[in-house]
C-alpha cells in the first residue's frame, strides 16, 4: 500500500495527561523477545539494529501510531534518543526490566526518567512475581516515585486475578496493562479460555488498560484477533502490538489500517452492541458498596 494513513483515523484514548492512539506500537521485537524460539529471538536481534528500529518508528507515526511502549533496556533508551534528536515525535511507554535486569529500582527509576517517558509501568512478570511471593505492597513506593518524576503510572500484569486484586486494593495508578493470556500460570501456552478471563476482568476495571499479546505473539490471525480485541475491550482502552517488518515490510501499515478500519465500523454499528454508558458489555459486573471511597467493588 503506498497511502498514507492519517492521523485522525486512529481514535486515541487518555493515559494520565497525553492523548494515545488505541494502536501502540510494542518494543518486544526491538529487545529479541519473540515468545517463540530461542533463534526466533536471535533473528529479532540481528534484525533490529538501531536504523531498522528507527525505521519501524518513523513508519509507524507515518501511519498515525503516536505511542511506542517499550522495555527501558539500555538499548532502546539510547534509540529512542538518537530517534527523537533527529526529529521523531513518537511517545514512550516505558516498561520497567525485569527485577533481575537491575540493582535497585528506585535508582533505575531515576535513568529512565531521564528519558522523558510521558508513562511508566511495573513490568508484568515482576508484578506476577511479587503477588505469588505475598510482597505485591512492596510496589507502592515504586509507584508514588514514577509519579513524583512526573510521570503517568502503571502496573502491568499477565494474570487477571492480579489486575482485580491492584484495582480493588486501590493502588495508585493512571493505567494497568493487561496480557490477553496468562502467561504466570500457562508460559508460552495461548489459550481461549485465558482469553476470555482476561477481556471480562478488563471490560469490569474502569481505569484505562493497554492489552497486551492481541495476537498471542504472531499465533493468532490479526484481522480477527484485532476484531476481538475491539469488540471486548473498553473503548478508553488500547492495545500494544508488537510489529515485526523482516518478512513483512508493510506491517505497521497494514496494522494501523486494519484498526482504523475496525474502529470505524464499529462506532458505525455501535447502537446495538453498547448500554447506556457506552461500554461494550462493560462495568455491568461493578457493584457500588461504598468500600474505598466508592470505588466499585470486584466480584
Amino acid at each position: 500500500m503506498s497511502s498514507m494513513l492519517h492521523i485522525d483515523n486512529l481514535p486515541t484514548i487518555s493515559i494520565g495527561t497525553n492523548r494515545v492512539t488505541r494502536l501502540i506500537i510494542g518494543g518486544n521485537p526491538y529487545s529479541g523477545i519473540s515468545h517463540s524460539t530461542p533463534a526466533a529471538s536471535k533473528t529479532m536481534e540481528d534484525y533490529y539494529t538501531t536504523q531498522q528500529i528507527i525505521e519501524d518508528l518513523k513508519q509507524a507515526e507515518e501511519n498515525g501510531i503516536n505511542t511506542v511502549l517499550a522495555r527501558a533496556d539500555r538499548h532502546i533508551m539510547r534509540t529512542l534518543n538518537e530517534y527523537w534528536n533527529s526529529g521523531g515525535t513518537i511517545q514512550w511507554i516505558a516498561q520497567t526490566p525485569k527485577a533481575k535486569e537491575y540493582n535497585d529500582l528506585s535508582t533505575y527509576l531515576d535513568i529512565i526518567a531521564q528519558y522523558k517517558p510521558i508513562a511508566i509501568y511495573h513490568h508484568g512478570g515482576t508484578t506476577d512475581e511479587l503477588y505469588i511471593e505475598g510482597h505485591i505492597d512492596s510496589l507502592r513506593d515504586s509507584l508514588k516515585q514514577i509519579r513524583d518524576l512526573g510521570c503517568a503510572v502503571g502496573i502491568g500484569t499477565h494474570d487477571p486475578q492480579i489486575l482485580k486484586y491492584c484495582y480493588s486494593e486501590g493502588y495508585d495508578v493512571d493505567f494497568y496493562v493487561c496480557a490477553l493470556y496468562n502467561h504466570t500460570r500457562h508460559r508460552e501456552m495461548y489459550l481461549d479460555d485465558d482469553r476470555e478471563v482476561a477481556v471480562a476482568t478488563i471490560q469490569a476495571i474502569p481505569l484505562p488498560i493497554i492489552a497486551i499479546k492481541v495476537l498471542a505473539a504472531g499465533r493468532n490471525e490479526p484481522i480477527s484477533a484485532f476484531q476481538y480485541a475491539l469488540e471486548n475491550i473498553k473503548p478508553v482502552d488500547a492495545m500494544a502490538v508488537g510489529m515485526y517488518t523482516k518478512y513483512q515490510p508493510d506491517q505497521i501499515q497494514n496494522n494501523a489500517l486494519t484498526i482504523a478500519k475496525l474502529i470505524e465500523e464499529s462506532e458505525n454499528g455501535a447502537d446495538s452492541r453498547t448500554r447506556g454508558n457506552g461500554y461494550p458489555r462493560s462495568c455491568s459486573s461493578l457493584r457500588r458498596d461504598g468500600a474505598r471511597g466508592g470505588r466499585p467493588s470486584l466480584r
